[in-house]
C-alpha cells in the first residue's frame, strides 16, 4: 500500500459505522470502523481511529514519525482501534491529537474515558509512542496543509474537516445529520472539493424511524456530492447490518444522483 510520499492520495482504512463486523457477507466493503489515511503535499494526516487505524502502518514511510490525528468525536467506534494499533506502540513516532471539547472534556479526557481501567487495562498514558493532546481551531496549519474545521449535527456533537494542500482539497464529513441548514452549510464548506468522505448510514426506507440517530441516507450525501460538485464521493459509516450485496443494490441509487459518486470500501486507494 505504501506509495511515494508525493503522490496525494486517500486511503479508506474503515468505512464501517457504529461497530466493527466480519464475516463473507461483508468482505467486498470491509467490516472496520472509521479511518481515513490522507497525504497531501509530502504530509500524512489521519482522520478518526476506529478499527481501521490498525491498518495504518501499511500507509506510513518509515521516515515518517509525527503523525497528526484529527478526532471528529469521542463515540466508541471512532476512537476503539487506537490503544491496539500497531503505529501507538512504536515508541519512535508521536501523535498529535485534535479534538474539539466534548460534555466538558478536552481530547484527553475523550480518549481516557474509553481507554482507561476498568474499560481498558491501561490508560493512554501507558502507551508507548509520544501522545500530545490539543483543542481543535477551527483552522489549523500542519506544514503545507491548512485544515478547516465545523461543527455537525450529531448527539454530543461532531467536527467536519476540510484539508486544503498541493492544490487539492478533501473533505470529511462522517456522523452528521444533514437537515435543510446543515446541507446548506456543508454544501459551502465542501465546495469543489476533489473527494468528499460523507456519512450515508441508512436508506431512504429507514430514515423514518433512524432520523434521530445523528447520521443521513446515503442518497442525502449523494445530492450533497452533486449540490457541492464534489469531484468524487465516497458515502462512509455503513450500517453494520448492511452487506455487500445491499450496498451492490443501493450504489445504483448513488449514481443516479451523482456520476462519481460511491460506497467506501476498506484499503480503497484514491489517487488525487
Amino acid at each position: 500500500m505504501k506509495r511515494d510520499r508525493m503522490d496525494p492520495i486517500a486511503v479508506i482504512l474503515g468505512a464501517r459505522g457504529s461497530v466493527p463486523v466480519c464475516g463473507e457477507t461483508f468482505r467486498r466493503y470491509g467490516g472496520a470502523t472509521t479511518c481515513v489515511f490522507v497525504r497531501l503535499a509530502g504530509q500524512p494526516l489521519v482522520f478518526d481511529a476506529g478499527t481501521g487505524i490498525l491498518a495504518l502502518s501499511d500507509c506510513l514511510d518509515e521516515a515518517e514519525r509525527e503523525i497528526p490525528l484529527f478526532l471528529s468525536h469521542p463515540h466508541a467506534d471512532h476512537l476503539i482501534g487506537l490503544p491496539i494499533c500497531r503505529t501507538a506502540l512504536d515508541p519512535t513516532r508521536r501523535f498529535s491529537v485534535y479534538a474539539a471539547p466534548r460534555g466538558g472534556r478536552d481530547a484527553l479526557a475523550q480518549l481516557r474515558s474509553l481507554i482507561s481501567p476498568p474499560l481498558w487495562p491501561v490508560g493512554p498514558e501507558a502507551l508507548p509512542a509520544e501522545f500530545a493532546f490539543h483543542s481543535l481551531p477551527a483552522t489549523l496549519t500542519i506544514g503545507p496543509l491548512t485544515v478547516d474545521s465545523m461543527e455537525g449535527a450529531h448527539p454530543g456533537g461532531v467536527s467536519l474537516f476540510r484539508v486544503t494542500g498541493d492544490g487539492r482539497r478533501i473533505v470529511f464529513a462522517t456522523d452528521c445529520t444533514l437537515s435543510d441548514r446543515q446541507f446548506a452549510a456543508l454544501t459551502e464548506f465542501a465546495r469543489d472539493c476533489d473527494l468528499l468522505l460523507i456519512d450515508g448510514q441508512y436508506s431512504d426506507a429507514e430514515w423514518p424511524t433512524r432520523s434521530t440517530f445523528g447520521h443521513s441516507t446515503w442518497t442525502m450525501a449523494a445530492r450533497l456530492g452533486a449540490a457541492c460538485h464534489a469531484k468524487r464521493v465516497r458515502v462512509i459509516h455503513h450500517d453494520p447490518a448492511r452487506t455487500d450485496e445491499e450496498l451492490d443494490a443501493a450504489a445504483l441509487e448513488l449514481t443516479a444522483i451523482h456520476p462519481a459518486c460511491s460506497f467506501a470500501k476498506d484499503r480503497e486507494e484514491i489517487l488525487l
